[in-house]
Formats: structure tokens, sequence, C-alpha cells
């Protein structure tokens, strides 16, 4: 699905200043601020604004960041990367090929660094784990990219699939709600109907 530029720029807005307020927002796109409330939730809904955070440095705070590098068996991968997520620490967990995952942590007293490795090289099936404590950080962007031209993978509300080509768009209760076929739209449907009735 093609986010159009009023989506763009109101992402590029708040990327520049998550406090902004909608007014200030609308003022600065050329739209109304019911447009961008709309329009934000629509972007909330999708999962492309995931939240609104402010940026602290841990350096700063005299905090520890580190990097971990860790080798897992393939076929566990996503179980070994969920494992790490939930340790104390971790601020961010990436998957990629080949069984590697790049880990991002941060620990208040320095000497918590070997307690989170030991933990990490103890998950089962680790291959191996290096790590590189960060010293100073030169650059640090937000990670999305907003070109002139964007697109989101949509996510059908019913069967949790990928929505390939146009989405059926639904609206109930104020919200859009988007679906892959007509079969998860009858279900998403009804399901939404008895929720309702229940309440």
């Amino acid at each position: 699905m093609d986010l159009d530029r009023t989506d763009i720029a109101i992402l590029r807005c708040l990327q520049r200043d998550a406090r902004l307020s909608l007014r200030v927002i609308a003022k600065e796109v050329g739209v109304s601020t019911p447009t961008v409330s709309a329009r934000l939730t629509t972007l909330t809904q999708l999962g492309i604004v995931k939240g609104y955070a402010a940026v602290l440095d841990p350096e700063r705070l005299n905090e520890t960041t580190f990097v971990l590098l860790v080798k897992a068996r393939p076929p566990s991968t996503d179980a070994v990367a969920s494992a790490i997520a939930k340790l104390a620490g971790v601020r961010r967990v990436l998957v990629a090929r080949g069984g590697r995952i790049v880990v991002d942590a941060t620990v208040v007293d320095p000497r918590d660094v070997d307690a989170v490795l030991e933990k990490v090289a103890g998950l089962h099936d680790v291959v191996d784990v290096d790590h590189h404590v960060a010293i100073r950080a030169l650059k640090e962007e937000p990670r999305a990219i907003l070109a002139d031209a964007l697109t989101t993978s949509l996510v059908c509300y019913q069967c949790k699939g990928p929505i390939k080509g146009e989405p059926i768009k639904i609206r109930m209760d104020g919200r859009d709600h988007y679906l892959c076929c007509t079969s998860c739209e009858k279900l998403y449907v009804e399901r939404h109907r008895k929720l309702k009735a229940a309440a």
C-alpha cells in the first residue's frame, strides 16, 4: 500500500520532533488537525508508528552500552533471539541470515556485561558469542528513511498473513481494518459483531 504525501509529511514532522502537537503538525503539513489525528491513528494501526519516546543518551547517564554478535544453530535462531530479547539490559535484537543475531544492550554497572554474556552463551543452540563495548557514539539517526515515495506491507487483521495486492478495507467503529480476502472479511466482521454483542 502506498503512503501519500500527507502521510509522509506527518511522519517527517514526528521523526524530527515527536513532541509536536497535532495542531502544529497540521499547520506545517497544510491539513486540518482532525486529518492529522485520523492519519496518525491509521499509521499506528498499520504498525508504522510504533510509539513516541524521548531519546536518552546512556553515556551521559554513565551507563555501559555494548553490542553482542551471536551465532545460533539456524533452525533455532528465532527461538534463541526471543530468549535473548527477554534478558534484562537487552534493548534491541536483530535476526540476520545464517543464524546470526545482533544485540544492542545497556547495563548500569559495567560488571553486568559479563553476566549478560554468560546468560546468552548458556542458551541452548548458541554456538558462539562475541561482544564489543561502545566507547562513544559518533552518530545516531532514526532507523526509518522517509523518502518521497513510501509503501507499507499490510498484515491481514484476521489471519495475520501478509496482504498481497490491494487490501480489502472496511471501516468499523471509526477505524480502518485491512483484510486479505472476502473469507477473512466475513470471519472478521462476524467476530467483531460477536465481541461487540458480548460487551
